[in-house]
């Protein structure tokens, strides 16, 4: 390993072979008795975990080094799909909720009814700009 670690250094400041950085990699992974993995793998386990996460594809691929963000998108859309889950669902439980009385003259774009567990329903805890009744309710 020292062997490696003496290919893998330049003193200079010049720039690393990357055999020498995968070979060292490769030997450190052994060393160290995890599954094997390639070095590789380790910028897209980045990738995915920082999409998951939440972060901004454009941070993600600015991190990556793609010239624009549609290649990251483009390369992990298995991971895009889960995001956009979440932010719906987040945006979803901003949306304040109210229960009418059925019949009532109200626009179904601005009040949504919900019948007893409908799972459809509004949230069952309080979300920003929402209050709760004495019976539980959530009202905006």
């Amino acid at each position: 390993m020292a062997a490696a670690r003496a290919r893998l250094h330049q003193g200079d400041g010049g720039l690393l072979r990357p055999d020498a950085v995968t070979h060292l990699f490769g030997q450190l992974v052994e060393k160290a008795r995890v599954p094997r993995i390639r070095l590789h793998d380790l910028r897209h386990t980045h990738a995915t975990l920082a999409l998951s996460a939440g972060v901004d594809i454009k941070v993600v691929s600015d991190r990556l080094g793609h010239s624009t963000s549609a290649i990251t998108r483009d390369l992990y859309t298995h991971v895009v799909p889960a995001v956009a889950r979440t932010a719906a669902e987040s945006i979803a439980a901003a949306v304040p909720y109210t229960r009418r009385a059925r019949g009532a003259d109200v626009s179904a774009v601005l009040a949504l009814e919900t019948a007893g567990g409908d799972e459809r329903g509004p949230p069952r805890r309080k979300t920003a700009g929402q209050t709760v009744s004495r019976q539980g309710d959530l009202n905006p």
